[in-house]
């Protein structure tokens, strides 16, 4: 087995039948820098929801629809709920990407421009609060469910607020990020998210949608993998930039610039479209 490993670059052999870690399997390990055990147990563990969703991909071509609705009888929200260990893991797993990916997406625009930035179903708050600690002079706005808001984390000059993201969101902030949000939800899902902040945007605002824009072309691309995840467990779908341009134009906004971060994600900034 690990002869195989090393073979796609997991170990590698450092003397006869010893082998040694890669940086591929060091962020493999538990409880180390840039660990990736959370994502890898969540997605490979059975119990957890995606896992036995994979073992239906067949299903999920054939009819575009989630191949855990047809396991579990509900969609994978609902499961979540009924669920809290599996629900506890998708946490670990979305906080261990977000520990690597958060400081890229911070990084890569100047948010000291914004005098308020809003999160629009930003979890617990890590990237708002990154956000936060390089432009001390902003202040932020987290939105996200009841349960979640009471999870997250303390900072001085971020206001948590809760409600639904498909009927109404926060006013009056000079920037909304939605991060991993749109992809989780079909176009009809992701236009009401968008149009909740449309409503709720002045026209100097900028709404960032932080997500994997995938690329044309055959090169290998983070995104064309999870769209695969998106397609087995929820109803949402990667889109290129194309796609996300048309999402936003019927929306009400226009895609004015796309971002490239030193991550799989990039920041489609966009601005409302006055009527």
């Amino acid at each position: 087995m690990l002869r195989a490993l090393e073979s796609i670059g997991i170990f590698t052999q450092t003397s006869p039948r010893v082998f040694g870690n890669t940086p591929t399997s060091k962020c493999l390990r538990k409880d180390v820098r840039g660990s990736q055990w959370p994502l890898v147990l969540q997605n490979l563990s059975k119990g957890n929801g995606p896992f036995e969703a994979w073992d239906e991909l067949a299903y999920a071509v054939r009819t575009g629809e989630p191949s855990l609705d047809k396991i579990y009888g509900h969609d994978y929200w609902e499961f979540l709920r009924r669920n809290p260990q599996a629900n506890a893991a998708m946490n670990e797993a979305m906080r261990s990407m977000s520990r690597v990916m958060t400081p890229a997406v911070t990084a890569a625009y100047k948010w000291s421009q914004f005098p308020v930035i809003a999160d629009i179903g930003g979890g617990i708050g890590t990237q708002l609060v990154s956000i936060l600690d390089a432009s001390p002079s902003s202040k932020g706005i987290l939105f996200d469910q009841p349960r979640v808001g009471a999870e997250s984390i303390s900072h001085n000059r971020m206001e948590v607020i809760s409600g639904n993201f498909f009927e109404s969101v926060p006013t009056g902030a000079d920037a909304y990020l939605l991060r991993f949000i749109l992809h989780d939800w079909a176009d009809a899902e992701a236009a009401l998210i968008l149009g909740s902040l449309r409503r709720a945007m002045k026209s100097t605002a900028r709404l960032m949608v932080i997500e994997s824009a995938i690329p044309e072309g055959p090169s290998f691309h983070f995104g064309k993998w999870t769209d695969l995840q998106m397609l087995v467990a929820v109803k949402g779908r990667e889109r290129t930039e194309t796609e996300y341009r048309a999402l936003l134009t019927g929306a009400g906004f226009d895609l004015q610039e796309v971002v490239a971060t030193a991550s799989p994600l990039s920041l489609l900034v966009a601005k409302p479209v006055t009527p």
